[in-house]
C-alpha cells in the first residue's frame, strides 16, 4: 500500500519513512489495506517491510501497544458486487449523476467499517477467514432469500453461492451479523419469505437482527424486470405476519429479531411501534425505527423549547412525501407552544427518481428547488438529515450555498438538535 502522508513527530517520521514509500508487510503479514495496517501494528514491537526510495528496507520498531505509527495509506480499492439483482437501485439511476452512484459496492470491509450491506456472493474462503481472524464484526448482509432457485432469479446468480454455509461459518466463529431482505412482491415473499426468516432465526445467536424493507422503484427502469410496488393491503398483510413471528421470537430469544421498515407502517396506515419494540434500534440506518426515534427525540427536546421567540420568526421544514403524514400529526403540534414561531411543512416530490421514491434522504437539490421555487421560505429553511454526502453535495452535485442563492433563503441541514435550529432562527437576519 502506498504511503500518502506521514504524521509529524510520529514514529514513522522518526525512523525515516516518507510519503511515496510503500508499506509491504508488518511482522511478515502482507498489508492490503488500512484494516490490515491497524490490525497488525497493535502487536507491540514490530518489523515493517517498506519499499523506500527504490529499495526494500526493514524497520525494527519498539513501541507500546497503544502507540500509533503515524502512517497514512492511500484509499483502498473497493470490491464491487458480483450480482445482477433485478431490483438493484444502481440500475435505476437516471443519467448524468456522478460516477460513484453507478458503482455497485460489494465490499465486506465497508460493511464492517460503515454498515454498508453486502451480499457475500464474492466472499470466498480467504475473505471469510479474514473476517474471522481479524474479528471484522458485525457484518451487514443482504440475504434477500435463501431458496436457491428464487435466489438465482432474484439476484442473477449463475451458481449456488452457498449463502447459508457462509452465514453458518461466520456464526460458528462468533461473528455478529445484521441482515436484510429487500422484499419484491410475488418473488421472495410468501413461503420463500417464511423459509428465509426461519433459516436466519436458526442462527439467531449471532444473526442479531433481520430487516424487511420494500423494493424501491424509480421511473428509470427501462428494459428492466417488471416489479410490483408495495401497496396498502400488501403492507398490512405483511405486518400482520411479522407481528406473529415477532411474538414467537421474543418468547424464544428475548427479542423481536425480524423488523419491518418504517415505510411498511406508513403505507399500511399503521401506528409506528413503540421504542421498546425495536430492541435498541439495531437496524436504525436501514430505516427501521427511524420515525419512532425522531418522534421520541423531538418530544423530549420540545420540553426545552423557548416559550416565545421575538421578533416573530418563520420556519420552513422540508421532507419527503413519505414522512408528510407523521410530521404534520406528531411533530408540527410540538411547535405551537412557541409563541412568535410560525412553522410551515413542505413535502417535496422527487423529480429526480420519480414519485414512487418518497424518502427524504433521496431528494436532490433540483427536487428541493422545484418544490420551493417561488415560495417565501421565511427566516430559515430546514432540510432533512442525511440529504448530503460526505462532500456536502446533494445527489445531483448541487451545494447548499447554491440552493440558498437560488431560493434566496437561509438554509440549515437538521443535525438532530432542535436547540441549534432555535438559535439559527434567533440569529437570522432575513
Amino acid at each position: 500500500m502506498k504511503i500518502v502522508a506521514v504524521e509529524p513527530q510520529s514514529i514513522a517520521e522518526e525512523v525515516g519513512i516518507s510519503p511515496g514509500d510503500e508499506l509491504l508487510e508488518i511482522n511478515g503479514q502482507r498489508i492490503r489495506d488500512d484494516i490490515d495496517y491497524r490490525f497488525y501494528q497493535g502487536d507491540g514491537n514490530i518489523t515493517l517491510k517498506v519499499a523506500h526510495q527504490g529499495e526494500v528496507v526493514f524497520y525494527d520498531i519498539e513501541k507500546d501497544d497503544e502507540d500509533q505509527l503515524g502512517i497514512i495509506l492511500e484509499e483502498m480499492k473497493i470490491l464491487s458486487c458480483g450480482n445482477d439483482c433485478v431490483f438493484c437501485f444502481v440500475d435505476q439511476n437516471p443519467r448524468g449523476l456522478r460516477d460513484q452512484l453507478y458503482f455497485r459496492d460489494g465490499d465486506y470491509r465497508l460493511s464492517f467499517m460503515y454498515g454498508n450491506y453486502t451480499t457475500m456472493t464474492n466472499a470466498g474462503p480467504a475473505i471469510l477467514q479474514r473476517i474471522i481472524t481479524q474479528r471484522l464484526s458485525p457484518q451487514y448482509i443482504s440475504v434477500h432469500v435463501t431458496d436457491q432457485e428464487i435466489r438465482r432469479r432474484l439476484m442473477g446468480l449463475k451458481r449456488d453461492d452457498q449463502i447459508l454455509e457462509k452465514l453458518r461459518l461466520l456464526h460458528d466463529n462468533g461473528i455478529d451479523m445484521h441482515t436484510q431482505i429487500v422484499l419484491c412482491p410475488g418473488i421472495n415473499d410468501g413461503p420463500a419469505l417464511a423459509k428465509t426468516v426461519a433459516d436466519l432465526f436458526a442462527l439467531h445467536k449471532h444473526v442479531v437482527s433481520l430487516a424487511v424493507v420494500p423494493v424501491g422503484l424509480t421511473d428509470h427502469r427501462f428494459g428492466l424486470t417488471e416489479l410490483k410496488k408495495v401497496d396498502r393491503p400488501y403492507a398490512a398483510a405483511l405486518l400482520d405476519t411479522l407481528d406473529e413471528w415477532q411474538r414467537r421470537f421474543r418468547k424464544e430469544c428475548g427479542r423481536g429479531f425480524v423488523y419491518a421498515s418504517d415505510e411498511f407502517y406508513i403505507v399500511a396506515g399503521r401506528d409506528i411501534p413503540s421504542a421498546r419494540q425495536y430492541d435498541g434500534f439495531p437496524q436504525f440506518e436501514n430505516g427501521v425505527g427511524l420515525v419512532r426515534s425522531f418522534i421520541r427525540d423531538t418530544r423530549k427536546q420540545a420540553a426545552r423549547f423557548p416559550e416565545r421567540i421575538s421578533p416573530t420568526k418563520r420556519l420552513t421544514m422540508v421532507t419527503g412525501e413519505l414522512a408528510e403524514g407523521f410530521m404534520r400529526e406528531q411533530i408540527l403540534p410540538l411547535f405551537k407552544r412557541v409563541r412568535g414561531l410560525h412553522v410551515e411543512l413542505v413535502a417535496a416530490p422527487n423529480v429526480l427518481f420519480g414519485r414512487n421514491v418518497t424518502v427524504a434522504g433521496l431528494l436532490s437539490g433540483k427536487c428541493l428547488y422545484s418544490a420551493l421555487h417561488g415560495n417565501d421560505c421565511g427566516d430559515l429553511l430546514l432540510l432533512p438529515p442525511d440529504i448530503l454526502n460526505a462532500d456536502a453535495l446533494f445527489l445531483d452535485d448541487m451545494t447548499v450555498p447554491q440552493l440558498a442563492q437560488q431560493l434566496n433563503a437561509e438554509i440549515k441541514v437538521f443535525d438532530g438538535r432542535w436547540a441549534d435550529v432555535m438559535r439559527s432562527l434567533v440569529r437570522s437576519h432575513k
